[in-house]
């Protein structure tokens, strides 16, 4: 279905229902969350410098430091952005119609740093991403923006959910700013963390390897294709750990005890390939991995069960086989 198409059914339901009515339907939950226990919890984060807190990102802002702020927001949905946060969504940050003969892969490192540039950053500012509701969004930006090599790029713990229930200002965003010439460090392709095709289809048969599926369970099931798939399925050798098991009810990440107890023996030795429809999902998942449980050898497959499925179902690739899938 066609954007301008979803939008038109948006404005007309808004329409029937009242505006107002429509917001509070639909907008982000509000979730007062604890600043010191946000604090405490990254303390025992592999890498707490990742994760922030929303009274800590606004003292920030307040304070004037170089911080840029994204947010990775469904245009559908009526979410009042962080006030002074630029917003995106996934056309922005995925490669453009016809680069591949699938949808969901990242866009180019040259891409980014147009973004980027037209946010005003440079490769000393802290990046901040954040999303509202289901937060890998913000995951998959972290992924994409640390595969520029920037360093200083964090994680809003709660997103915009923890930000409006701090009763944090909104609205006012995409600020007019200075255009600077944002350049990577390091090109997007040669992220260490990407897993390829050729990677997921080596690990079928490594037992050094373990290939994480983080989708819901009627998609793990078979029962289910997503939109932009080519056919229901699961990547063999996959163990199924869906992304939402990572976080709890207010939409905050659990505890490093938690996300060790989920993880832990799964991954303990090996190295991991997280996938999902277009690797988003997975993307959170790869960030909890590396930075929460300081995994050092995991990798998100950006192409996922879209480029997965598409190999088997319309290439029929003889190495590339699915299990749940159609017969």
């Amino acid at each position: 279905m066609k954007k301008s198409t979803i939008a038109i059914g948006v404005l007309a339901a808004a329409v029937a229902i009242g505006y107002p009515t429509y917001t509070s339907m639909f907008s982000a939950p509000a979730f007062e969350i604890s600043e010191q226990h946000l604090t405490e919890k990254f303390s025992h984060y592999a890498h707490p410098e990742h994760f922030i807190a929303a009274q800590d990102l606004k003292e920030m802002m307040d304070n004037g430091d170089n911080v840029v702020v994204i947010g990775a927001l469904n245009p559908m949905k009526p979410d009042a952005p962080i006030e002074g946060s630029f917003t995106m969504w996934r056309d922005g940050y995925s490669a453009k119609e016809g680069t591949y003969e699938f949808d969901g892969m990242s866009n180019t490192t040259e891409e980014m740093e147009r973004i980027l540039s037209s946010y005003g950053a440079t490769p000393e500012s802290t990046i901040v991403v954040y999303a509202a509701t289901s937060h890998h969004d913000a995951a998959r930006l972290f992924w994409q923006i640390e595969a520029l090599g920037h360093s200083d790029i964090r994680y809003l713990d709660g997103g915009l959910n923890a930000w409006v229930g701090a009763d944090l200002p909104t609205g006012n965003s995409n600020p007019s700013v200075a255009q600077s010439d944002y350049q990577a460090s390091q090109p997007a392709h040669k992220h260490t963390a990407l897993a390829t095709l050729d990677m997921v289809i080596e690990a079928q048969n490594n037992d050094e390897w373990v290939i994480i599926d983080t989708r819901g369970n009627d998609e793990f099931n078979g029962t289910t294709t997503v939109g932009g798939a080519f056919g229901p399925g699961t990547i063999p050798k996959s163990v199924h750990i869906n992304w939402t098991k990572a976080v709890n009810e207010d939409t905050t990440l659990k505890s490093a005890e938690e996300l060790q107890a989920l993880y832990g023996d799964i991954i303990k030795g090996k190295k991991v390939i997280a996938y999902c429809q277009s690797g988003v999902r997975s993307a959170h998942t790869t960030m909890i991995l590396q930075n929460v449980l300081g995994a050092e050898e995991v990798y998100n497959y950006d192409g996922s069960w879209i480029e997965y499925s598409h190999a088997h179902y319309e290439e029929k690739q003889p190495n590339v086989t699915v299990i749940n899938g159609q017969i």
